[in-house]
């Protein structure tokens, strides 16, 4: 179990900063909207980075259930789910708007973000301020079941299954209407044919991270509330679940791909290390030879210069010490001079 749950953290950790990276880094993906699927990808962190490692502190000190940081994991993973819940409609919304030729501002952008997060705090604390939130650390029934089941009736169906079916509805209806279904048809847009394949592509890739990692939220959410105690457990792999797949999944976009490949590649495969020393022809001279290897090197190596450091075997005392010399002034050569001089000790260089 241990080892399960270290694996879930790295490889979940790890698809959310790559999916956050290609957004940053691939031409295809700098879009003002893509800062929706960024926000995703941050609620899956927040399990992945957050609630996991507290599992394994669980497993390592062996701890009974429920754990000390039950309640603490639980609340992290309440805010990752709802967050996330209320960021599919507004990027389904987005796609829409931008198959259609129409782009968001900044404003509306970040304010839809702020708002997801302030909601998303404001629905758990309440659930756990009055008690009637997720039971998954306390075993015990409600004290009052029928404003339980009103409670999480409503919020199960408006924070819930709600988001959930009007991203998945508004995902389908752009597909639809953009590739001339028998839909009633958008907008027409200036876009070019590539631009708008290209944002169809991300849709349709959208939709399936809206399909399988919304309802395993949903699933997760929901089902906590209603499931009996020994079904409990195998639910709360469901939130884990969404929080890992989340960034894999739009490895299925063709620009993510490929970005994901750079990345890899950078991280691990493409670095290499040349090392080279500055030779004496002059500062013109160490220019040219920069520039050709400069030329001659790809753009992902990493070039080391390694230069003639301090000697630390000379003492300060004896530089101090030492009679001084001038360039002018000719030395007289004794017969020690005139012998070959054997240096057993090593150059010291400083990386």
């Amino acid at each position: 179990m241990l080892l399960l749950v270290s694996t879930l953290a790295a490889l979940g950790t790890l698809g959310n900063i790559f999916a956050i990276a290609a957004v940053m880094t691939e031409d295809h993906l700098k879009k003002k909207g893509n800062v929706l699927v960024v926000n995703m990808m941050l609620a899956g962190l927040v399990v992945s980075a957050g609630v996991l490692p507290t599992w394994v502190v669980a497993l390592l000190a062996g701890w009974a259930s429920p754990t000390p940081v039950c309640c603490a994991s639980w609340l992290l993973t309440t805010l990752a789910a709802h967050c996330s819940l209320l960021t599919l409609p507004a990027l389904a919304w987005e796609n829409s708007a931008r198959v259609a030729g129409r782009s968001m501002g900044v404003v509306l952008l970040a304010a839809m973000v702020g708002i997801s997060w302030v909601s998303a705090g404001a629905i758990t604390i309440s659930q756990w301020v009055t008690g009637i939130g997720p039971k998954h650390c306390n075993h015990q029934p409600p004290a009052h079941p029928a404003v339980h089941t009103a409670f999480t009736s409503a919020v199960g169906v408006m924070l819930v299954a709600a988001p959930l079916v009007i991203a998945l509805s508004v995902h389908a209806h752009t597909l639809l209407a953009g590739r001339g279904g028998p839909r009633r048809p958008l907008p027409a847009t200036m876009k070019p044919p590539q631009a708008l394949t290209r944002d169809l592509a991300l849709t349709g890739t959208n939709l399936i991270v809206t399909a399988v990692v919304g309802g395993c939220w949903a699933a997760g959410v929901a089902a906590d509330w209603w499931a009996s105690v020994s079904f409990r457990y195998g639910v709360a792999w469901l939130p884990v679940a969404a929080a890992t797949a989340s960034g894999f999944l739009y490895a299925a976009h063709k620009p993510f791909r490929e970005a994901y490949i750079q990345l890899f590649h950078y991280c691990c495969c493409k670095t290499s290390v040349s090392l080279s020393r500055r030779g004496r022809g002059g500062e013109a001279a160490a220019a040219a030879a920069a520039a050709v290897a400069a030329a001659a090197r790809p753009a992902s190596d990493v070039r080391v210069h390694i230069i003639p450091g301090y000697n630390m075997y000379t003492t300060a005392s004896t530089r101090e010490h030492r009679p001084p010399t001038h360039t002018h002034v000719k030395a007289p050569r004794s017969k020690d001079s005139r012998r070959p001089k054997h240096h057993h000790k090593k150059d010291v260089y400083e990386l």
